[in-house]
């Protein structure tokens, strides 16, 4: 078996092979290759064509450099490809780039490792590029190579082929680039172009001034041009170097954005109530530490949400604090002041603004605080440390991620986990009916031991029965 790379296919045979392939497994794509135009074609779901077999799709495809698999003298796989492909999904900024368009392996020597000897060969030659492809949501055994390839999702166009069936693109990331490349992806060889042009006139004018050293006007000329000039090359030079370092930060950048990741902050708190009453249509709040402690600020972005918006939909996920599970977070830690400050606040905006108010709270653990404002997680690990004072195990943390972007899987991750606890969650905490009794109890509910408070929150709390509808 050999694996060659062709750029230019002109082997009639070869193109035979190719079409063949084609034609064979034309029906195992969504959608067939048969209903498309082109190999980049953007509106997947156009009525598919009568045609039997994908000639308009072998068109372009006899016009692209690959990679072809040949045994015994016929072809038995290939992978094409475009170079430096641009479009709404891949940008520019993400040049030199290989695009590819499609990987076909005939049925009777699958399961062989020929599709991964093909992206070896890929990287092989293409050392220092990006490397993009696409492929449908439910294409599992193609999505299997590439997460073994490294490859990561890049972004995700849901429904583009049909109802539940996603466009997702994936990229891999170059390892290594070469400083050509480089230059070549920030635009830089006119500058590098004209520095040279800079250094050789100022050559050729300290020429004249060596060559004229009796005085005159070329003298003194030639060394204001060549003073002149070597500021303007040093000018040029560091613009350049700058432009050309930043090529490191905007791999950084690239590479966040490729998961969904807005940015990185180390002030979550900072963020949330920045953004929180901005909110127009729902707000989920889970976890332990920063909603239990019931900051001033953080209370009045939460009603200021509220009275912005008309029948804003909340969420409250958190740890029941009689469980097991709240005891090995908090030990003796009396944290039911919080609790009851920002279950009141909520339940007052219900009462006065239309709030759709839900309070869950679960025995299970819960490993992170997770905040959805819109279309927006915040979320970020817990980092364990020990207290120097007591040696009490504590939670911390030391970053969070910004996500906002519906169509990465890390997006769609989060919210699952999210999700996956609330459905479970084992009480229900009665809004209304608390309301009413804090209003009733008024300020003697300050005056409750820790367990008393414990006890009024646990009386408006309504058990969830595993045979009930969560």
């Amino acid at each position: 078996m050999v694996i060659r790379y062709i750029k230019h296919i002109k082997s009639q045979h070869i193109l035979d092979g190719i079409m063949e392939l084609l034609t064979l497994c034309d029906k195992e794509f969504t959608p067939p290759l048969s209903s498309r135009n082109s190999t980049t074609q953007s509106n997947l779901t156009a009525k598919q064509t009568n045609s039997s077999a994908p000639y308009e799709y072998f068109e372009n495809i006899r016009h692209q450099p690959a990679f072809v698999v040949i045994e015994n003298g016929d072809v038995v796989g290939f992978m094409s490809m475009r170079k430096n492909y641009v479009c709404s999904e891949i940008p520019p900024a993400m040049t030199p780039n290989i695009y590819i368009t499609t990987v076909i392996v005939h049925p009777q020597y699958r399961n062989r490792g020929i599709t991964n000897k093909l992206y070896c060969a890929l990287f092989d030659r293409f050392v220092g590029c990006h490397i993009f492809t696409r492929t449908w949501s439910t294409n599992d055994k193609h999505t299997r190579i590439l997460a073994s390839r490294k490859f990561y999702e890049y972004c995700r166009l849901e429904d583009d082929r049909g109802e539940g069936i996603d466009t997702v693109y994936y990229h891999h990331a170059p390892v290594t680039r070469t400083p050509l490349q480089i230059i070549q992806q920030y635009r830089l060889t006119g500058s590098f172009v004209f520095l040279s042009f800079l250094v050789c006139l100022t050559v050729v004018f300290l020429v004249i001034w060596l060559l004229t050293p009796g005085g005159g006007v070329f003298h003194e000329l030639s060394i204001a041009f060549s003073t002149s000039l070597i500021a303007s090359a040093l000018c040029l030079l560091s613009d350049s170097i700058l432009k050309y370092r930043e090529s490191k930060n905007d791999e950084y950048i690239s590479t966040l954005k490729s998961f969904g990741i807005e940015n990185l902050q180390f002030h979550k708190d900072e963020l949330l109530e920045s953004i929180i009453p901005k909110c127009s249509n729902e707000i989920w709040i889970s976890g332990y530490r920063l909603i239990m402690t019931a900051k001033a600020s953080f209370l009045e972005a939460l009603s200021s949400a509220c009275r912005g918006c008309p029948e804003l939909k909340v969420r409250i996920l958190t740890v029941a604090p009689w469980s097991e599970t709240f005891r090995l977070v908090y030990g003796n830690e009396d944290v039911t002041n919080n609790y009851l400050k920002v279950f009141y606040t909520l339940s007052k905006c219900a009462e006065q603004y239309g709030t759709r108010l839900e309070i869950k709270m679960t025995e299970k653990p819960i490993f992170n605080d997770t905040y959805k404002v819109d279309d927006r997680f915040v979320t970020g690990p817990y980092l364990h440390c020990v207290s120097k004072n007591n040696q009490k195990i504590t939670a911390k943390d030391f970053f969070s991620l910004d996500i906002n972007d519906p169509r990465k899987e890390l997006y769609g991750i989060i919210s699952k986990d999210y999700c996956a606890v609330w459905d479970t969650a084992g009480y229900i905490l009665n809004c209304r009916s608390f309301y009413e009794a804090c209003c009733a109890e008024g300020d003697k509910i300050r005056e409750y031991t820790a367990e008393q408070k414990l006890a009024f929150i646990r009386r408006f709390c309504r058990a969830v029965t595993d045979t009930e509808d969560r």
